[in-house]
């Protein structure tokens, strides 16, 4: 298995024409889905790769950066690029520009292929000049011969410093024969051990690091992705849906596996997935938790505004789905009523919540860069929905453990991956290793060095266990340990996983470093606070006072299964929910806890200042 293809490029090349009438991708046109085969894609790929090496001078194995959303286009580039040797570093369209502009400047990117004009408007802000983490970028120090490609050039005035891929393309397509002979050349030095990639990590500490992931990193995890067997027919045919961005390790994956298992890959974004679930029903549905939350908050606030008979049987179905769930989850089989039960709720309630998600299709649910909470997952396995708990890090490519379908362990992230293996340090920290696992970080051997010990074993930060049947669980962040002035230590998510128990919450963020009590500073979910305000019949003021009692009763009942020293004596609330836009996300979504002690610095110190009563 390990030498069955020796590049990417080549797996993406071999699929082509191994199927060429299979669907590579399923785009939206206007209120429907059409169906793209390898077969039109083909000659795509090849003529916008001899368009890259005629867009300039570009050296063997250079950088090339794609600023922006995932969308065919952009993964055509991906492939593209790959197919001659070039690395591509794929970039958030998120980012500000001087985050933009650090990327350009650590890879020496000699091609920037962007979205659209909000993204070629960075790049010209960028290229005079930026300050980042204190160090000031000269023009000089940005890459000139960096050209610029714009995939969706609309609303832009034609300018010399950008091209269309569409003309790129035609370009290609014109100097194919030309070129051949380089192309060629090119693909024929391609080594599976070869970079392919850079990916930054989200930088909620510091600057961004590049992971150096190589072919060999991500076609380890494609094939013990494949040894899971985590995709089945249904998933062939309906397709894995891609809205998570391609600078999401996460996503990254996704974009691989379609090709790799020759499943059609669905192209949604985050504005649009609701509305695209339910247009594509799609197999395979990879998810950040919160995607799962909101999801979750949706249908159970929907079916608290019911009432009657109707809330009656919505209870009752979900409830015969609860315990149908537990039971397998324990891996005990259903008594003869239980299952009589469950296809009658099922018919009656659970499959229409199903196809009201747009997942009625869907084999596979897989949660992955944060944690799942348990109530979430149990929610999704009572709608009959398999939804599985992975877990990694953009430096392990993205996976290291993973829930199987015949064997899911509700609060566990699943056991290892075949190659990958996974100990606890002494510290609690887990440890791990295997050919997924990348070589280190582009530019930092200061940063490599303290990624691994001196055995090898890479550095997850992250404490966990192993149990005696190779089921990891995740208990917290090594770094982001709290230690109150009494000298007690906190594992904030923890906490915080408490906290985010009811939908109205969209993030929880525990204080408590070097303080003699913890806490916590909410951000509500607009979405759900303008619900609740509806059916309470009350303003959606993040400040109103039965918000506060909704929180405080929350508070307390987190509370009531913590110690002393970790309960929440109060809270305050954030007038806005977090984003990426205010600094308190990442563009992955991930809290950047500094941030937001940071901005938030008044509400925090109003907790400290005077005695308050405990909540």
């Amino acid at each position: 298995m390990a030498d069955e293809h020796p590049s990417l490029s080549q797996m993406i090349l071999d699929r082509a024409l191994a199927s060429p009438h299979r669907v590579a991708f399923r785009v939206r046109r206007d209120d429907a889905y059409v169906d793209v085969p390898w077969s039109e894609l083909l000659p795509r790929i090849e003529a916008i790769a001899s368009g890259l090496l005629s867009a300039g001078p570009v050296d063997d194995g250079a950088c090339i950066t794609i600023v922006g959303n995932t969308t065919m286009e952009s993964c055509l580039v991906d492939f593209a690029a790959l197919s001659v040797g070039l690395k591509t570093v794929p970039v958030y369209a998120s980012l500000l520009p001087e985050e933009v502009g650090y990327m350009h400047v650590d890879t020496a990117a000699q091609l920037i292929i962007v979205d659209d004009a909000s993204q070629l408007a960075k790049v010209r802000a960028f290229r005079e000049g930026f300050t980042f983490f204190e160090r000031r970028y000269s023009p000089a120090e940005l890459g000139a011969r960096a050209r610029v490609v714009v995939i969706h050039p609309a609303g832009l005035a034609p300018a010399d410093d950008w091209e269309s891929l569409e003309s790129l393309e035609a370009r290609g397509r014109a100097r194919r024969a030309a070129l051949e002979d380089e192309l060629r050349r090119r693909a024929s030095l391609i080594r599976r051990e070869h970079v392919a990639t850079f990916t930054y990590t989200s930088g909620t500490t510091g600057a961004p690091k590049a992971v150096i992931q190589t072919h060999d990193n991500m076609l380890a995890m494609l094939e013990d992705v494949a040894d899971a067997r985590l995709l089945d027919d249904t998933v062939l045919t309906h397709g894995l849906l891609l809205f998570l961005p391609a600078a999401h390790s996460f996503g990254r994956m996704v974009e691989f596996a379609g090709p790799f298992f020759g499943a059609p890959l669905v192209m949604s974004s985050v504005p649009t997935l609701a509305a695209d679930l339910l247009a594509a029903r799609p197999g395979f549905f990879p998810a950040a938790p919160r995607v799962f939350e909101k999801m979750m908050a949706k249908i159970t606030s929907a079916i608290e505004s019911e009432q009657g008979l109707r809330r009656w049987v919505l209870d009752w179905a979900l409830g015969v789905g609860g315990q149908v769930a537990s039971r397998r989850a324990a891996g005990k089989s259903l008594p003869v009523l239980l299952e009589a039960q469950r296809r009658l709720a099922d018919r009656l309630v659970l499959a229409k919540l199903r196809a009201r998600l747009g997942l009625d299709n869907a084999s596979v649910l897989l949660s992955g860069a944060a944690a799942l909470r348990v109530d979430v997952q149990m929610f999704f396995l009572s709608l009959g929905l398999t939804v599985l708990e992975a877990y990694g890090l953009t430096e392990t490519c993205p996976g290291l453990t993973v829930n199987r379908k015949e064997n899911v362990r509700p609060g566990t992230v699943g056991r290892p991956f075949k190659r990958c293996e996974l100990k606890v340090g002494p510290d609690g920290e887990l440890l791990a290793r295997g050919p997924n696992i990348s070589r280190g970080y582009w530019n930092r051997p200061d940063a490599t060095a303290e990624a691994f010990d001196d055995d090898g074993w890479f550095r997850t930060g992250d404490l966990g266990s192993i149990d005696s049947e190779g089921f990891v669980r995740i208990t917290g962040r090594k770094k982001e340990l709290l230690k109150t002035s009494g000298g007690k230590y906190v594992a904030p998510l923890k906490v915080e996983a408490l906290l985010k128990r009811h939908p109205l919450v969209q993030e929880a963020v525990v204080i408590g470093e070097g303080r003699n009590y913890c806490t916590a500073v909410f951000a509500l979910d607009a979405e759900i606070l303008a619900e609740v305000a509806r059916r309470e019949g009350i303003p959606a003021d993040p400040a109103h006072p039965r918000i506060h009692e909704v929180l405080q009763t929350l508070v307390a009942e987190a509370n009531s299964g913590l110690a002393s020293f970790e309960r929440i004596k109060t809270f305050r609330v954030s007038p806005g929910p977090f984003t990426v836009d205010g600094g308190e996300l990442t563009a992955s979504l991930k809290v950047k806890r500094h941030t937001v002690v940071r901005k938030h610095a008044a509400l925090i110190e109003s907790m400290y200042g005077a005695p308050e009563s405990p909540h």
